[in-house]
């Protein structure tokens, strides 16, 4: 009598050839317990389960007496199942993350994990430990466990991996005159979308949630102490403070004057980045503006073409 293996669902046969004065009987015994109708040289076995598995002897008897046979192993392979599927998990770049499974079938089972289709060398357990995550390795994963009878795959477990907020380029302090605009940014990384809220002197600013924050006429209640907050899924993290210090307008002051061939001219001081007005008349009473500029250097000159038809003009200069 021979050993076999087989499937489970497969058919398994045994045969004994004995000699002896006949007639001769038969007795076949599973783990040494007798198998109803089992009675004849050979024993079939259809549609085997684990439950037929187990050692087969056979008793051979006449007249004479008796003799057993030797033992033959019926093994029953199961193909793998996986009854424990691996989870998708979400983690902040850093954490630690594990995929397990629960496998059965015949023992011994192997199992092989795969990142994006690639097999991992060494993830050969049940389990598969990834130690401080980085954004490479997230991804899909799969487990193949097999063993003789076959081999199945498990469910795909996708990895994301989250990216805490840092923040690369700080706003700057600014210092502007009262009416001129200011502007703070940001510049930082993370896992989008990135949210942002603006404060001043820790008070939220109201819409103030974009990376950048413009006072388009800074005035001096605008002066304070000015912070971002930068926030993805993964937290949070506050910029450094920038200050905004707004100054009152220099007073524009006349430098030098005379007339030129295309009219009265001077030269005036203003403050760099203002809008200066100059205002003429003859009678002091009624100023009517003649030029509205802004200042690109500290020093600017003003030509008046219709001065050369009065026989007095007088000037006036304003910063708004």
């Amino acid at each position: 009598v021979s050993s076999l293996a087989v499937m489970v669902g497969q058919n398994a046969s045994f045969s004994v050839v004995a000699s002896g004065t006949t007639p001769l009987s038969y007795q076949w015994s599973l783990n040494g317990t007798a198998l109803s109708g089992a009675t004849s040289s050979a024993l079939t076995l259809a549609n085997v389960q684990t439950t037929d598995a187990g050692n087969y002897t056979v008793v051979v008897t006449n007249s004479l007496g008796s003799v057993t046979s030797a033992l033959a192993t019926l093994t029953v392979n199961v193909t793998p199942e996986i009854t424990t599927q691996p989870l998708a998990q979400t983690v902040t770049a850093g954490q630690n993350v594990s995929f397990s499974i629960v496998g059965t079938g015949t023992a011994p089972l192997n199992y092989q994990w795969s990142f994006n289709g690639t097999a991992l060398a060494g993830a050969s357990t049940s389990a598969l430990t990834l130690a401080n995550v980085q954004t490479t390795d997230a991804g899909s994963y799969t487990v193949v466990v097999a063993n003789a009878a076959g081999s199945v795959t498990g469910v795909v477990a996708t990895l994301t991996v989250l990216i805490p907020p840092a923040i690369t380029t700080q706003p700057q302090a600014q210092t502007v005159i009262v009416g001129q605009s200011a502007t703070f940014s940001v510049v930082a990384t993370g896992s989008a979308p990135l949210g942002y809220q603006w404060n001043r002197n820790g008070t939220a600013v109201s819409g103030a949630t974009n990376s950048m924050l413009t006072l388009n006429t800074a005035q001096s209640a605008d002066a304070g102490s000015y912070t971002v907050m930068v926030t993805d899924v993964a937290g949070s993290v506050p910029s450094a403070v920038a200050t905004l210090t707004v100054i009152p307008p220099t007073p524009p002051s006349f430098d030098s004057a005379g007339m030129t061939p295309n009219g009265f001219a001077f030269q005036l001081s203003v403050p760099v980045g203002c809008t200066y007005v100059i205002l003429a008349t003859t009678n002091l009473q009624d100023w009517t503006p003649i030029s509205t500029n802004v200042a690109l250097t500290g020093s600017v000159v003003v030509t008046d073409p219709a001065a050369t038809n009065c026989s007095r003009q007088f000037y006036r200069a304003m910063v708004q």
